[in-house]
């Protein structure tokens, strides 16, 4: 009985033998020598035929099996001299495809070994980052629109570089996940959210609760509830202090991920969906998780007062959310006419710089003090960007909150 590495080996081993032969580099990696092709588009070519053989099934154990390859291609002379530096090249243009998306072909370029050089310093700096202590949170609010009170802050991840810059994730944590080490870097996040929102909670913020962004390869691990529920305890933290924040690709890691959300959700966790509105966002994820709340895609939000369209979708999904009893959160508002269609609707919270910015942590609660009167006066002042037909149902919500 043959195993899958067995059988994608028989498979490689079939569509190489008229131009040449396969070899496993190691892990599920391979390589093909292709000797005699005469130019560069008859190795793009010898790609294009093994991506196109892997899409269809294999049989394997009385099943179909159906696998997707990503294939990077370098050639000697013209990309390297020697056969470590042609792997190189080959590994360089491999990421590339694996960047690309499922089922494609990248032949090598000068700027792709720039690129995987500086992948490796990241990825060396970012395991250095582990050890020396260089990763730091920062919270920015959410604020709820009918209270104008902060009843919410999301804890974002930055990497304090050692020339003083702090990094933003998008600058990183690609990376991190081919590396592997993004496990590591999302635990210690775990811990530093829950350990903050305890140290507030028994102090000047009882009601604290601090939205966490989790992967799904966290949610993926079976341990990783047990994992919340030590951490809390540990820090003696009640379990509505924290709200887990996550994108819809869980969907698409299986029943276990959701398994593993029901049970947070039945210990009391909140549950809040991130970027929900473009890209994959399906009522299937609604139905599905079981969620306390949704956060609106900042795309939505950044043309919501210039493009009926936006306007119209945003309008849609807070009804139905609301028709759910979730609560909806509006990320991005950097913008007074960007609040105005959103005051009046209930169970609605408002983030952006245009309310708060992320903070360090010996900065938040001082800008969470604040924030009360600071929404009301923007809330008040957003009521005259409104059109007459909205302006009789923001009235009497809006005007509450300002008079509270």
């Amino acid at each position: 009985m043959l195993s899958c590495a067995q059988t994608i080996a028989a498979r490689l081993t079939e569509v190489t033998r008229s131009f040449g032969f396969a070899a496993r580099l190691g892990g599920d990696e391979f390589t093909i020598v292709y000797e005699s092709a005469s130019n560069i588009e008859d190795i793009r070519l010898a790609g294009l035929q093994l991506i196109q053989a892997f899409r269809e099934p294999m049989p394997l154990d009385g099943r179909d099996l159906v696998v997707s390859i990503s294939a990077g291609a370098s050639v000697f002379p013209e990309h390297a001299q020697n056969v470590e530096a042609l792997l190189r090249a080959a590994d360089a243009a491999l990421y590339e495809a694996k960047a690309l998306g499922r089922s494609q072909l990248a032949l090598f370029t000068p700027a792709l070994l720039e690129a995987a050089t500086e992948r490796f310093h990241t990825e060396q700096g970012l395991r250095r980052a582990l050890d020396r202590g260089e990763f730091e949170l920062v919270f920015q609010p959410e604020v709820n629109l009918q209270t104008c009170e902060v009843e919410l802050v999301e804890a974002l991840l930055r990497w304090r570089r050692p020339d003083g810059r702090l990094a933003s994730p998008g600058e990183f944590l690609g990376v991190a996940e081919a590396s592997g080490l993004i496990l590591q870097i999302n635990d210690w996040v775990l811990q530093r959210a829950i350990e903050t929102a305890a140290l507030w909670h028994r102090g000047r913020w009882p009601d604290v609760r601090i939205a966490i962004n989790v992967s799904s390869r966290q949610l993926f691990d079976s341990s990783f509830v047990e994992r919340v529920q030590e951490l809390l305890e540990h820090h003696q933290l009640p379990p509505r202090c924290i709200e887990i924040e996550l994108t819809e690709n869980v969907l698409q890691t299986g029943s276990a991920t959701i398994a593993s959300l029901r049970r947070l959700r039945a210990n009391g966790i909140a549950i809040a969906l991130d970027d929900f509105g473009t890209g994959f966002s399906s009522l299937a994820s609604l139905e599905q998780l079981p969620l306390t709340r949704i956060k609106l895609d900042r795309s939505l939000i950044a043309s919501i007062d210039t493009n009926a369209r936006s306007a119209s979708i945003a309008k849609a999904i807070i009804q139905l959310c609301q028709g759910l009893g979730l609560q909806i959160t509006a990320e991005g508002i950097e913008r007074l006419e960007q609040l105005a269609p959103l005051v009046g609707h209930p169970s609605l919270y408002a983030q952006g710089y245009l309310l708060a910015r992320p903070q360090a942590v010996d900065d938040l609660l001082p800008v969470v003090d604040k924030l009360p009167a600071l929404s009301r006066s923007l809330v008040r002042a957003s009521i005259t960007h409104l059109p007459d037909a909205q302006l009789a149902d923001a009235l009497p919500l809006a005007t509450a909150a300002v008079g509270n």
